[in-house]
């Protein structure tokens, strides 16, 4: 509990020495008293706003400690943060020669609280007298003497001044750090005339697009303006004042307005989330942000909107006497193209990419060949690649890639033969003795595939929560086709008992150079790490095709056939003229 404190502040009771001067101040304390103990009540209660109406009544009749305290208390309940640090800088400036230890102490925590959580707005560069609003709310004009002060977070800044544009912005704060903001007008180039009159011809303020701009009088109050729809209001002394009202400005012409003042008995707040929402209340457009004012007693429509979010409508009503501070946070609209994010520009890239490689089959007169008794494995093997290329703010890309790949495939129990020089069975010097025979055989195969690929590419990306990028690669590929074979032998030639004769031989190994062609497909999932760096995986499947011919079995190679003499293997395709390798890779991406 806090408790009221009834003492002067330093200096006044010397100035008010006059009887009437003492009861006039008797009366403020004693009025000031009621609205802090309501508010107390109120607060109590849980009605953080309402209470802080009445401690800062409180204040304006009759500064107190315990007053100025509570009031920052309300505030930063209120997420208030900047002007709870102002009153409790207040507390200790106006009152620390009174305060016991351990309110000293509370506040002192205050401000060193209230700190960290507000930022300071610089502004730069704007015209000498510039107004500044924050979230609709007047900070005075430019140059600032004092830091501008805000809570941590994002806030709505605007700068006006009669004769130029306004400079509106969105700025994000830190607590304890400070945005610079460089604010300069233009001159405006078109303008209309607004000519504000109040009906019965009082002096009241004129406030434009929440900007004080003058103030009216008997004869019409005349202001250049930019063409467009503005706010307009009066405000005066106490209650008294206007409600909002719209009023559109044409260029070249005048716009005359004639508003009459009345006691608003009812106050106001409208805090929109994000705080650039548009606020409206009975379809008065007020303006983007905050909006704290006077209104009528009675049932209000209040409307926020902001692009990529879903409009909020609330009703709201007010007795006399009464305030109401109402936050409107707004959900997302998923489907709204605020959301998407722009473009990146137009960049170069490198990416590096490897991959386990997978060859269904290589095919051709050797794996191609491999019957019900024959096991034909899937060739496996490595795939590096190296890219890089251009990529355009549309998403269309391209460059070119070089990398390296290996692949082998093991083919066990295939059937074949051997062809024998002459025939073994026949009788010497005879003809059928010269013609070429065949032995039956059953071998082992394994296929190895290595090479350098270059290439250009094209491929287009999308974003999709992550991007995915589509690609078209082409190019060729030069290198080395392999095959080691081994196997057992059933010879033609029997023994002089009339049983068969059967011979291996060991590992023969043949390299061919091979050529191909090839096309790529592909598609990537990226994972940004930040601006410039990208985790990504995808699915390559280049589909190689060979150039003028395919790597053979070389016959030139001749076999011992045992008791059959000599042999070769036939000029066998080691590959098909077509075949189809598939990459799942894994790599990095840096866009520069």
């Amino acid at each position: 509990m806090f408790l009221f404190t009834a003492l002067l502040p330093r200096g006044t009771a010397l100035a008010q020495s006059a009887p009437a001067a003492i009861d006039g101040a008797e009366d403020r304390r004693r009025r000031a008293e009621e609205h802090f103990h309501k508010g107390r009540r109120l607060f109590g209660e849980g009605a953080v706003s309402a209470a802080l109406a009445e401690f800062q009544e409180s204040r304006r009749l009759y500064p107190t400690e315990s007053a100025t305290r509570s009031a920052a208390l309300c505030l930063e309940r209120l997420h208030r943060f900047d002007e709870a640090l102002d009153l409790f800088e207040a507390a200790l400036r106006d009152f620390s020669d009174t305060m016991d230890v351990t309110a000293k102490d509370a506040d002192q925590r205050g401000v060193v609280r209230m700190r960290g959580l507000v930022g300071t707005v610089d502004i730069q560069g704007a015209e000498p007298g510039a107004a500044i609003t924050v979230d609709g709310q007047s900070r005075g004009e430019f140059p600032l003497l004092a830091p501008l002060r805000v809570a941590a977070g994002s806030h709505g800044v605007r700068v006006y001044k009669e004769g130029f544009e306004p400079f509106e912005t969105r700025v994000e704060i830190a607590g304890g750090q400070t945005a610079r903001v460089s604010a300069r007008l233009r001159r405006l180039r078109q303008t209309g005339t607004l000519q504000v009159t109040e009906a019965r011809g009082r002096a009241l303020e004129v406030v434009v697009d929440g900007t004080r701009v003058g103030t009216t009088s008997a004869a019409p109050m005349s202001l250049p303006l930019a063409p467009g729809r503005h706010v307009v209001l009066l405000r005066g002394e106490g209650r008294l004042g206007t409600v909002p009202v719209n009023v559109t400005v044409r260029v070249n012409e005048v716009e005359p307005l004639r508003l009459e003042a009345e006691v608003l008995d009812a106050a106001l707040r409208i805090a929109p989330v994000p705080v650039d929402a548009r606020v409206s209340i009975d379809a008065v457009e007020l303006g983007r942000g905050v909006w704290e004012g006077q209104v009528r007693a009675g049932k209000h429509t209040v409307e926020v909107a902001a692009e990529g979010f879903l409009p909020e409508r609330r009703e709201v009503s007010l007795r006399r006497g009464g305030r109401a501070a109402l936050t409107v946070p707004l959900a997302r609209d998923p489907r709204s193209p605020f959301w998407r994010k722009p473009p990146p520009p137009p960049h170069f890239l490198v990416e590096m990419s490897t991959a386990p490689l997978i060859v269904p089959s290589f095919g051709g007169d050797v794996a191609g060949t491999c019957n019900e008794a024959c096991r034909s494995g899937v060739g496996v093997g490595g795939y590096q690649v190296l890219r890089g290329g251009y990529e355009k703010s549309s998403g269309l890309s391209y460059g070119v890639s070089i990398g390296a790949l290996s692949a082998t495939q093991r083919i066990s129990d295939r059937s074949t033969s051997l062809n024998i020089v002459g025939d073994p069975v026949a009788t010497t010097g005879t003809p059928a003795a010269r013609a070429d025979s065949e032995d039956d055989a059953v071998v082992h195969d394994v296929l190895r595939l290595r090479g350098l690929f270059l290439g250009a590419w094209i491929g287009y990306a999308t974003d999709a929560g992550l991007p995915i990028r589509f690609r078209l690669g082409a190019g060729g590929l030069s290198g080395s086709m392999s095959d080691g074979r081994w196997g057992s032998f059933t010879a033609s030639k029997r023994t002089e008992s009339g049983e068969v004769q059967r011979y291996a031989i060991g590992t023969l190994v043949q390299t061919q150079p091979a050529r191909f062609v090839f096309v790529t497909p592909e598609v990537r999932v990226g994972l940004p790490l930040g601006r410039h760096v990208e985790l990504n995986a995808g699915l390559e499947v280049p589909v190689c095709f060979a150039v003028l011919s395919r790597p053979r079995w070389s016959e030139a190679q001749g076999v011992d056939a045992g008791a059959d003499g000599y042999g070769w293997f036939s000029a066998d395709p080691l590959v098909s003229g077509a075949f189809v390798l598939v990459a799942p890779t894994v790599g990095a991406r840096f866009d520069l």
